[in-house]
């Protein structure tokens, strides 16, 4: 019966095959056309598949009708229901009771779901949600909703229920589709609470430029505080390509307020080219430290912009460049910039295969201003700098190294800070010369461990830099002293199949204490010659020797490494500064702390903080998670800030609350935020990442 019944829909069809049907009990009307099937039926036609208990097919103008049990699949989209109407040619139809989904990231229950010839659907008393389990723990309940494949899900006089019980009714819902993860539209309005700032009610609009860009638009009211405003554009102009604005500006009713921009953009061409443009400013200090949206911004002063493009070869160094650097501690603040800058370098090379003779080159022509309290530059001050070396490998063995540098360099400046030489020239012409030698290395094997030892020797010498006072500070060319010094240090190594432990003290002899000239009594000396061993700024007068440096970095595993730096003034006969950092992990568990004490001087107060962060799990990660970070300021036992977050994912869901604390001059806050975030579909709350403090 069923092969005869196969054969004559075969020879009915005047144009086009039939699908192939299959039925346990299949009858045929030659003379309507209509197919009728029972006992478990299967149809296919071009890409959809039908199946169900029975079914009723018009040949002549392709409807089907089939129930008691039915079952619709067309690429993602899913649906069993209680009955079916459909046309095979228009692919357009009803099913009645559907549950199921229409792609793989939203499942619904509906009493009756409509399918059209532009291949989008129309659900009646609809429940939708993401989650997979057969008991969601959440679902939006509409009267009728509406779904274009590609696009988006939406509509009107929904409910929104939380394990069954209804929470939040929502006048309108767009949702995303899976494969179209942006959508223009208002996003979910948000609340926090802050105990300077108030209450605070948020919303964002955000709106799809095109595949490539996006803007978002957020405005902000705070009881205490007033309004703010903030626009977010990103783009991806191409592949290797990005570019993001941020503005952000407050009117503020205690008169802290201000605004701030953050532009980042950078792109590759070719494959040897780069740009990229860093830029940040504020309006000041005040609105940077009571506005700020991290410890990191709201601690530092230093506003730093830079743009650049580079082209690095092989055998050659191609830079222009913009810098600018703002200090808002003071008032004015404090600026310098450098533009227009081109540098020029080449890298180590061999001068011939058969002479150890390396030549190496550094060049710039620059513009240079700077603007502080006591004097303001011309807007484009001249600088050229042009510093060829050599390097001659003398000795290299197993148990010793030694190598020496020679090189001169030039630096011309349009003008200097001597008001008398305002409209000449200062030309700098210096000599620098190093030499390196270490050895001899001792090691000694303990099976799959070996320890080494390894004292070194580092010679330099700078002469020509007569006039250090005279020439304006921009960047690291104008911070060349004259010097005379021997670093001497002992290296201690334990090794096996990567480096355990690394063990380093060292110390500098000064045979020029004032460094030509360049150092002053009861000042805070920073120059090159004082920034090579210790991060720690040590020089308030002559000095005939650093501190000893020692500097310690054990690596137990790849994820677990302990830093310690000490440092103990000679001249002084007492510890200087210490510092310490830890990263730790284990399985879940992370933490990291930053120790740092300085002992006070004559021109630097005592400074002595404790930095840490400690988590759990990770944010996006399923169950239970947990971060916090704090700075504590040891010296007046004071928090200085600190944030914790605590959050619970599941498949479907995730909840995050976060309690902030500032206490830094003008930001002394508390602050509450949550997000309810839910799959597919979008977050309500204010909360951002986790705040990282180092």
């Amino acid at each position: 019966m069923l092969t005869f019944a196969f054969t004559m829909l075969l020879t009915l069809a005047p144009q086009q095959a039939p699908s192939p049907v299959a039925c346990a009990e299949l009858k045929l009307d030659p003379e309507t056309e209509i197919a009728t099937g029972t006992g478990g039926c299967i149809l296919n036609h071009e890409d959809m598949h039908f199946e169900s208990d029975w079914l009723v097919w018009d040949r002549s103008n392709g409807n089907v009708v089939a129930g008691d049990h039915v079952h619709f699949t067309r690429g993602t989209e899913q649906i069993d229901g209680s009955h079916l109407h459909f046309n095979l040619m228009t692919k357009a139809g009803t099913i009645q009771d559907a549950t199921g989904k229409v792609e793989p990231g939203f499942h619904l229950v509906a009493e009756v779901a409509e399918r059209f010839t532009d291949e989008s659907w129309e659900f009646h008393n609809t429940r939708i949600t993401a989650c997979e389990a057969p008991e969601p723990c959440w679902t939006i309940v509409w009267g009728r909703a509406w779904y274009r494949q590609g696009k988006w899900i939406r509509g009107r006089n929904a409910v929104f229920h939380f394990h069954g019980i209804p929470v939040i009714p929502l006048p309108y819902v767009v949702a995303p589709s899976e494969q179209k993860p942006r959508s223009t539209g208002f996003l979910i309005p948000s609340i926090s609470n802050s105990s300077i700032k108030g209450l605070a009610l948020k919303e964002e609009f955000y709106y799809v430029i095109n595949d490539s860009a996006d803007v978002s638009v957020i405005g902000e009211y705070f009881t205490k505080r007033g309004p703010t405003g903030e626009v977010n554009f990103r783009a991806k102009p191409t592949s290797t390509g990005w570019m993001s604005v941020n503005w952000f500006g407050a009117r503020d009713k205690e008169n802290q307020g201000g605004h701030s921009l953050r532009v980042l953009s950078y792109t590759n061409w070719g494959q040897y080219s780069r740009a990229v443009v860093d830029l940040e400013t504020e309006s000041s200090l005040t609105f940077r430290q009571v506005w700020g949206a991290s410890f990191n911004v709201i601690a530092s002063p230093i506003n730093r912009s830079i743009g650049y493009f580079t082209r690095n070869s092989p055998n050659s160094s191609l830079n222009f460049l913009y810098a600018r650097s703002e200090f808002l501690h003071s008032d004015p603040s404090t600026t310098l910039r450098k533009f227009p800058s081109v540098e020029f370098s080449l890298p180590s090379r061999e001068i011939h295969p058969n002479l150890p003779v390396y030549f190496r080159l550094d060049s710039s022509v620059s513009g240079i201003a700077r603007r502080d309290a006591v004097m303001t530059t011309s807007e484009f001050g001249g600088r050229f700098d042009f510093h060829p070396s050599v390097e001659m490998p003398i000795l290299r063995m197993n148990a010793f190294e030694l190598s020496h540098e020679i090189g001169v360099r030039d630096t011309g400046y349009y003008h200097s800070l001597d008001p008398a030489l305002l409209k000449d020239a200062l030309n700098r012409f210096t000599i620098d010369y190093s030499a390196r030698f270490s050895g001899p290395q001792f090691e000694k094997s303990y099976g799959k461990w070996r320890h080494s030892i390894q004292p070194t020797l580092d010679y330099r010498y700078v002469t020509g830099v007569d006039r250090f006072r005279d020439n304006i500070i921009v960047d690291e060319v104008d911070l060349v002293a004259n010097t005379s010094e021997l670093e001497y240090g002992i290296t201690n190594r334990i090794l096996g199949s990567r480096e355990l432990l690394q063990w380093r003290v060292a110390q500098t002899r000064y045979f020029n204490p004032t460094f030509g000239g360049a150092i002053r009594p009861d000042l805070r000396n920073v120059f090159t010659p004082l920034m090579g061993l210790t991060g720690f700024s040590f020089a308030e007068g002559p000095r005939d020797f650093s501190p000893i440096v020692s500097k310690l970095r054990l690596t137990p595993t790849p994820s677990n490494a302990i830093e310690v730096q000490v440092d103990f003034d000679t001249q002084l006969h007492r510890v200087r500064n210490t510092g310490v950092i830890a990263s730790l992990q284990k399985k879940k568990w992370a933490t990291t702390i930053l120790y740092a004490f300085t002992h006070p001087t004559g021109l630097q107060a005592p400074n002595h903080q404790v930095h840490g962060t400690l988590s759990y799990g990770t944010v996006t990660g399923r169950g239970f998670n947990f971060s916090t970070t704090a700075a504590y300021d040891v010296q007046h036992r004071l928090f200085q800030g600190s944030t914790t977050q605590l959050g619970y994912n599941t498949e479907c869901y995730g909840f995050n609350v976060e309690f902030t604390q500032y206490n830094l001059e003008n930001r002394q806050e508390h602050k509450l935020r949550f997000a309810f975030a839910l799959k597919n579909l979008g977050s309500f709350g204010t909360l951002r990442r986790p705040d990282r403090i180092f």
